[in-house]
């Protein structure tokens, strides 16, 4: 059975490509809008975990408790994500991957009315308060979502809010390439593959410098970028799902847009 939501699968389809970029833009952005905002990195969580056994090392439970609530809540945004994506995608259903898209904006949106209406306090003040852990807690659950989202639709090709495992397969296909046994044809497609991984490093890269300008100058009204993106993020997807014809092979296959 073929379903709207097999249109991501193609991960190199100039259409995706645009929305892969996007997407890493996107975290890029929050990333570095969450660390100037309450000095924490909000897409990904090896530093959260690595800072919760740092505090209980030194005896402060609280903290530590707090640091650990933070993958806690990237994890429960990519449950919410799996209900609405990857349960269904299990059970042959039509992923609903406009609604997890729309739930993304909103929670973006909350963020920046929140900041606006001075709920999480001044701008940059040390993450000590209950106000400070919510506005974290916030950015965390909605890049834990987007990531499962995307993770799930293009079978764990493409992951947006974090660099270290893209970064890792580009160092292994740089060597990869000089001894797998492939057609040309084959081989070709891993490159463009490679390629896309490259992008999205400078997408991600690129969000992240513009952040750290804007959230300077605008303080919480720097989140209105974030929400824009996802807002047209959620017009896109309902785009490539509804009015665009889907390729629904993934790079294994012959077909592809994208140029290297």
């Amino acid at each position: 059975m073929t379903l709207k939501s097999d249109c991501f699968k193609n991960i190199l389809k100039r259409e995706n490509v645009f929305l892969w970029l996007l997407l890493a833009f996107q975290s890029g952005y929050i990333n570095a809008a969450g660390f100037i905002a309450c000095h924490r990195f909000v897409s990904h969580m090896t530093g959260f975990g690595t800072q919760t056994g740092v505090a209980m090392g030194e005896g402060k439970f609280l903290l530590g408790f707090e640091m650990f609530l933070a993958p806690v809540s990237f994890v429960l945004g990519c449950i919410l994500s799996g209900y609405l994506i990857d349960r269904r995608i299990y059970k042959d259903k039509e992923a609903h991957v406009r609604t997890s898209a729309i739930i993304q904006f909103v929670l973006l949106l909350s963020v920046f009315v929140g900041g606006s209406l001075d709920l999480f306090g001044d701008f940059g003040e040390p993450l000590e308060l209950q106000r400070d852990f919510i506005l974290m807690f916030m950015l965390c659950f909605t890049c834990g979502m987007q990531n499962a989202t995307f993770t799930s639709l293009t079978s764990g090709q493409i992951r947006t809010t974090h660099l270290t495992g893209l970064t890792t397969d580009i160092g292994i296909h740089f060597v990869r390439d000089k001894y797998v046994d492939v057609t040309d044809e084959k081989r070709g497609e891993l490159k463009l593959v490679n390629w896309l991984r490259i992008y999205t490093f400078f997408s991600f890269f690129s969000g992240s410098a513009i952040s750290a300008i804007l959230m300077v100058i605008g303080e919480y009204q720097g989140f209105l970028l974030p929400v824009g993106t996802s807002l047209i993020i959620v017009f896109y997807i309902n785009y490539l799902m509804y009015h665009k014809n889907c390729d629904e092979r993934s790079y294994d296959g012959t077909k592809t847009n994208l140029k290297a």
